[in-house]
């Protein structure tokens, strides 16, 4: 662990001791065989729809608003709950197996996707995908959302409201969900400037982008820093100025973006520096075809280092608390560093796995060592390389 050869205790759910064994490693290796592990805090999906596992690679090759209408929503018309029930629990069991126990899914059907997360013990926020369509009886709407809100509280996973996105869902709409995220203190969640044709059907119809147009619709001063815009693509300055005020969370979704042709240009450093609090996601796997958190670091980090034409950008470290600690802090998570006292949640790697087998441990300091492992994980590996989950 962080180089250092040690003994992880845990009991129950949590971390109860580590304790180093010496930096020894031959010797260690003679006397308990010639495996070890590398353990890492496990990892947060920030953005998907995990039932679309059922539509995964559907309309390859499609535009995002073609891909929805023609590939995507008429599919989706044809779900049963038990269908989501399936698609989210082969999501769930993807997620694990590659080192993610906690995800933000928006999507319908929401009870099945919660029946799924407990079954395979993940954490969850599920929000609840809204358009127009399901607010025209706006009191029935409200007992239905009054409802849900209460059946999760008794759950263990939370519950909150997401609003599809601007194009789907009216100002008078955008603003009677924001209210309902501040009354229960939810999280609002929604696609925000995915594409670039998105930002400029909003500056056609509102005469401003779309983070300013929220902005005058109050919602950000309703839900604060419990807002996550997914995607967060296509922004320009005074946007970002907008959300680092609030502190909101945004969640860069590189493989779904580079599918669809969305765009790749995502603005991490000034978004970072504003005050965002910056998380990386999948998306669903109609359009990013897999739930793989390990080669979305990867992703991120180098369209970081090609965009700025500086290598230097993201490094592996960096990126890794962006798909880690930032993704628990915008879900209220406790802190799942390796460290005594905290909630055991962390994976395994094997050192026997190709990728890491030649790391030079003998000549190299704790520091070195794990640099090295970090690097492979991030640009060598993906997330088949885990080997064990750890988490009650």
């Amino acid at each position: 662990m962080d180089g250092v050869l040690s003994d992880i205790t845990v009991d129950s759910d949590k971390i109860a001791r580590i304790e180093p064994i010496g930096p020894d490693y031959e010797a260690q290796r003679r006397e308990k065989g010639d495996e070890f592990f590398f353990a890492l805090p496990s990892l947060v999906n920030m953005h998907t729809h995990s039932a679309m596992t059922l539509l995964r690679s559907a309309g390859s090759g499609l535009p995002l608003f073609r891909w929805l209408n023609e590939a995507i929503f008429p599919r989706e018309a044809q779900l049963t709950p038990d269908d989501i029930y399936r698609g989210a629990l082969d999501a769930c069991e993807e997620m694990r197996q590659t080192g993610t126990t906690a995800f933000n899914d928006m999507y319908f059907s929401i009870g099945s996707t919660l029946r799924a997360a407990k079954e395979t013990k993940l954490q969850a926020n599920i929000a609840l995908s809204v358009t127009d369509r399901n607010c025209e009886d706006k009191q029935l709407f409200a007992r239905f959302l009054d409802s849900i809100h209460h059946k999760f509280e008794e759950s263990g996973c939370s519950f909150s409201i997401a609003p599809h996105s601007i194009y789907t869902v009216s100002a008078h709409n955008l603003q009677m969900l924001a209210d309902f995220a501040k009354e229960h203190q939810t999280l609002f969640h929604i696609h925000l400037s995915e594409t670039q044709k998105e930002r400029e059907d909003c500056l056609r119809e509102n005469g401003v982008p779309p983070v300013v147009y929220l902005d005058r619709l109050g919602i950000f001063d309703k839900v604060g820093s419990k807002f996550i815009g997914a995607h967060s693509l296509w922004l320009d300055p005074t946007e970002i100025e907008i959300l680092g005020s609030h502190h909101v969370t945004a969640v860069h979704c590189p493989n779904s973006n580079l599918k669809l042709g969305s765009g790749y240009r995502f603005l991490y450093t000034e978004l970072r520096d504003a005050g965002v609090n910056v998380t990386l996601g999948t998306d669903g796997c109609a359009s990013s075809d897999n739930l793989d958190m390990v080669e979305a670091m990867k992703v991120m980090s180098l369209l970081q280092k090609g965009i700025r034409n500086d290598p230097s950008v993201l490094p592996a470290d960096e990126v890794l608390k962006v798909a880690s600690n930032n993704g628990r802090k915008a879900l209220g998570l406790p802190d799942n560093s390796i460290v005594e006292g905290n909630v055991a949640d962390f994976f395994l790697i094997s050192t026997n796995n190709r990728v890491f087998k030649n790391i030079e441990y003998i000549n190299s300091t704790p520091t070195q060592i794990h640099q090295e492992f970090l690097n492979r994980l991030i640009y060598a590996a993906d997330g088949n390389a885990v080997s064990q989950v750890i988490k009650q």
